[in-house]
C-alpha cells in the first residue's frame, strides 16, 4: 500500500454519487480522483445481471454508459481490487441507493434514471423491485455491505475509508422549499429511511456527517437544485473532514 508524503496528492477512489464527486472537485490542491464508481448499489456488487445490457437502448453519455455497464457487472470490488495498491483514501456515500434495486434472475440492477431512460423497465423484464427502506432491501443491503467491508479489509483499506453521511435538503439557499418530482422519495422520508443504513456503516468505517443546517441545496449548483446538490459551504465542510481523515490514516 502506498504511503504518500504530505506534498503528494491523496489518490482517492470514490464509491458513491455526485455528492462525493462534487466534494472532491473542490479539493484539487490535496486530492485527485483515481477512480469513480457510481450508480451501483451495494446489493448489485458481485451479482451480475446477465442479458440486460443487450436489451438496453444506446446510452450516448460515455460516463453514464460506463456506470450502467459497471452496475450490470456488479464490478465495484473488482475495480477496487485492481486499483487497491494505489488507493490512499476510499470515499463512500449512499445517495445512489435511493431508488432501490431490481432482481433479474440471479442478478441485481440498481434502479436509477440512467438505466430506466435506456429502456431499463423492458430490459429487466419486470423483475422484483426492492425499495430503499423496506426490510427486504435492508436485509440484502446489510449482508452485501458486510461482504464489501470484509473485502475492503482484506485489501488493507479499512483505515483509509470514510463514509459521507449527508441528509437530503428540503430547501434551497433562498429558503424556498424544493419541488420534488413525484417519482422521487421526499427528503424527510429519505432521511428517515437512510438512518439504519448509516448506522450499519458507522460500525464498519469512519463516518463524516453533514450538519443538518448545512443540508441546503444551491440555486447555482451546476446540476441544478436537488435534495443532494448542496451549497459551497456544505462541500467545504465535507472537504475539510475528508482531509482530516486522510491525514489520520497515513
Amino acid at each position: 500500500m502506498s504511503d504518500p508524503t504530505s506534498s503528494e496528492l491523496v489518490r482517492t477512489f470514490i464509491y458513491g454519487s455526485c455528492v462525493s464527486r462534487d466534494t472532491l472537485d473542490t479539493m484539487h490542491s490535496t486530492h485527485e480522483v483515481l477512480r469513480y464508481v457510481a450508480r451501483q448499489s451495494a446489493i448489485s456488487v458481485g451479482r451480475p445481471a446477465v442479458g440486460v445490457a443487450e436489451r438496453l437502448d444506446p446510452i450516448e453519455s460515455a460516463f453514464q454508459r460506463r456506470m450502467v455497464l459497471g452496475d450490470l457487472e456488479g464490478n465495484f470490488l473488482s475495480e477496487l481490487s485492481d486499483h487497491a495498491a494505489s488507493v490512499d483514501q476510499l470515499v463512500i456515500d449512499l445517495v445512489d441507493e435511493r431508488s432501490g434495486v431490481v432482481r433479474v434472475g440471479e442478478g441485481v440492477v440498481t434502479r436509477l434514471h440512467e438505466l430506466w431512460s435506456a429502456g431499463g423497465a423492458r430490459a429487466t423484464g419486470g423483475g422484483q423491485h426492492l425499495r430503499l427502506g423496506t426490510d427486504a432491501h435492508f436485509a440484502m443491503w446489510s449482508s452485501s455491505i458486510g461482504s464489501i467491508a470484509a473485502e475492503i479489509g482484506r485489501l488493507g483499506l479499512t483505515d483509509r475509508t470514510v463514509v459521507l453521511v449527508t441528509p437530503w435538503a428540503t430547501h434551497d439557499d433562498t429558503g424556498a422549499r424544493l419541488e420534488i418530482p413525484a417519482w422521487m422519495m421526499p427528503p424527510d422520508e429519505a432521511n428517515h429511511q437512510y438512518r439504519r443504513y448509516h448506522e450499519r456503516l458507522s460500525r464498519l468505517f469512519e463516518t463524516v456527517e453533514l450538519p443538518a443546517d448545512l443540508a441546503v441545496s444551491s440555486l447555482h449548483h451546476r446540476w441544478g437544485t436537488s435534495p443532494f446538490h448542496y451549497t459551497d459551504a456544505a462541500y467545504a465542510f465535507l472537504a475539510e473532514r475528508i482531509r482530516i481523515s486522510s491525514k489520520s490514516s497515513r
